[in-house]
């Protein structure tokens, strides 16, 4: 039994023996099988990554591509918005003013005092330019060329513009009166008649390009502004068309303005110079205030209240210089002609705290050599000056539809004149004084409705003259107004 196990071992070992390099050869290939497998899943393996990455870059370059072809398109469209970027707007109002049989045929009505259609836009970024069309109430609606001019922008530092322009000289001229807190402020539309005797010398509140008044918002002029370190720094120098004339240029003792008397052959409209006009800007941006954009938008304006949208601060300084008679007669008024130079500074601002929104402007404006005035002593070259104050308070939220605020402003003129009254004695100075209010409601930036209440009355030598006249020398005014731009 013992020798058959034995055997039977021995025959089992040597069978597994004879068996091993079988086995082993069977092995080796299904390994070798395996791993050609493995190397074959493996290259699949990479070729798709590789299509997928393709894919993928070539879905992102797709992707590239249309954000370029948007972006393209949006600024075809914002180009071609510019070539056809068309605004009017109005200003209607109801007025009522205290009765002067003399000077004001209507006490109480409605109007549209002003209708305006204007466009804008650029050819290149080199080239932009601006018109604006006015149809006013003053002027029987007659439509008239307001603004217009083209801009060459060559650096945000050196822009021209050339045409019928602001006057850069005060920040009255740069003001969008239909933006004003006080709808009467920086104008004389609600100035009473009367109170325009004041003003025939030098009116630097009056409104568009005539070539019968003495000073002027608007003129056809070159000018010459730019921006420096974003804004921190203005600069503006114009040279304009000279506007000479005998009209109003004297003040009589006995009242009244008339024309100056020129010497044989003279004529006063004879122009062989040019007005000169420049104006300096300060705004502390370093501070957090925003710079206002005139120079680089042609038809951009000065806003008293930006309602919010961001805080400002303005200090200017500008220079006037013109002849404006030549050819007076010299016997007369010891002089042959009037040369005015004149020099204005103002200060504006408006923060947002919170939910108020404050604003203040202070400005200040002289003219020497505006006119020739009658005195005691014979004839003298008269002066003229004006200050202003203003400021607003207006709620940052809304209430119902819009944001209401109030607006107050003071002014003060003063022209050199001497008046004899009828009992003999002798007044100096035109003076009035004029006192505004109202009461605002904001639709939008650009358009509001208002209440408000104009105060004025005449001192020393203009109240003389008025009340020998039999004219009012107070009055107030009352007016509901719109002023929409769309």
């Amino acid at each position: 039994m013992m020798k058959r196990f034995v055997v039977l071992l021995f025959v089992f070992l040597f069978l597994l023996f004879c068996s091993l390099p079988a086995a082993a050869e069977d092995v080796s290939k299904e390994i070798e099988k395996l791993k050609k497998e493995v190397e074959n899943l493996l290259k699949k393996i990479e070729e798709l990554e590789k299509k997928q990455a393709d894919t993928e870059l070539k879905a992102k370059e797709a992707e590239k591509k249309a954000v370029e072809v948007e972006k393209k398109a949006d600024k075809v469209e914002k180009r071609l918005f510019k070539k056809a970027d068309l605004y009017a707007q109005i200003r209607a109002f109801y007025l009522n003013f205290d009765k002067d049989k003399d000077h004001d045929n209507r006490y109480n009505y409605f109007e549209v005092y002003k209708f305006r259609v204007a466009a804008k836009g650029e050819v290149n970024k080199l080239v932009q330019f601006y018109g604006m069309i006015d149809a006013n109430e003053n002027e029987d609606y007659q439509a008239k060329l307001w603004e217009g001019a083209v801009q060459l922008t060559f650096l945000p530092e050196l822009v021209v513009k050339i045409g019928e322009t602001r006057t850069p000289f005060s920040r009255h001229q740069f003001v969008a009166r239909h933006l004003s807190p006080v709808m009467s402020s920086d104008g004389n539309s609600f100035l009473p008649s009367q109170f325009k005797e004041a003003l025939k010398a030098v009116d630097p509140y009056a409104g568009g390009y005539r070539s019968s008044q003495p000073f002027k918002r608007t003129n056809f002029e070159t000018v010459v502004a730019g921006s420096i370190k974003d804004g921190m720094f203005k600069y503006y120098v114009a040279l304009a068309n000279e506007d000479r004339s005998k009209d109003n240029k004297v003040w009589n003792l006995n009242g009244g303005w008339g024309s100056a008397t020129l010497s044989p052959g003279k004529s006063a409209k004879d122009k062989k110079g040019f007005e000169y006009d420049a104006r300096i800007e300060f705004t502390p941006t370093m501070l957090g205030f925003k710079s206002e954009e005139t120079v680089s938008d042609p038809s951009l304006r000065v806003r008293q209240t930006y309602l919010g949208d961001m805080d400002t601060m303005t200090i200017g300084i500008g220079y006037h210089h013109e002849k404006h008679l030549n050819g007076a007669d010299e016997s007369v008024y010891n002089s042959s002609s009037l040369t005015r130079d004149a020099w204005a500074t103002d200060f504006s601002f408006e923060k947002k705290y919170k939910d108020y929104i404050t604003g203040l402007e202070l400005g200040y404006m002289y003219f020497d050599d505006t006119h020739f005035y009658q005195s005691t002593n014979g004839y003298k070259k008269g002066d003229a000056w004006t200050y202003y104050i203003d400021g607003h308070l207006i709620y940052g939220k809304k209430i119902w539809i819009g944001l209401p605020g109030i607006g107050v402003r003071y002014e003060y003129i003063d022209v050199d004149g001497e008046y004899r009254n009828k009992a003999g004695d002798v007044e100096k100075d035109l003076i009035y004084q004029r006192y505004g209010a109202c009461l605002s409601y904001w639709l939008s930036s650009d358009t509001r409705l208002g209440i408000g209440v104009d105060y004025v009355n005449a001192d020393d030598a203009l109240k003389a003259y008025f009340k020998d006249k039999g004219w009012e020398d107070s009055t107030l005014v009352w007016y509901l107004g719109v002023y929409t731009q769309f």
